[in-house]
């Protein structure tokens, strides 16, 4: 792997790593809502979190979201119901749940595998 081709990729990445991170923190993303007689859908298209990473208190229905995990080993799809007939469906989006330590994650693991390459 050529040098050039190295560095693309690592600003590719870090770049990645920086969008999601920012679409988090800032509460960025379209949303679509889709609604039918017992049955509402949300679609985010980035994120759900509000200004300032507080998805934990963002409500699906009537129930508050809990954050459940590492990025991207997140519930991207959530589906709550509010009675045996009505429910509230909502689709997280692509970069839910990124917060800061998966950002100092990814991007450490990025330095890693350079300095790695690099060395080795």
């Amino acid at each position: 792997m050529n040098q050039s081709l190295k560095i693309k990729l690592a600003v590719s990445i870090a770049l990645f790593n920086a969008i999601a991170l920012c679409v988090n923190y800032f509460g960025i993303s379209p949303k679509i809502e889709a609604t039918t007689a017992n049955q509402k859908l949300e679609i985010y298209l980035f994120t759900d979190s509000e200004i300032g990473l507080k998805s934990n208190l963002q409500e699906v229905g009537p129930l508050a979201q809990t954050p459940d995990g590492f990025w991207p080993f997140e519930a991207f799809y959530i589906n709550t119901s509010t009675s045996e007939t009505d429910y509230t469906g909502r689709f997280r989006g692509f970069f839910a749940g990124f917060d800061f330590f998966e950002f100092i994650f990814y991007n450490g693991l990025l330095l890693g595998t350079l300095l790695f390459l690099k060395l080795w």
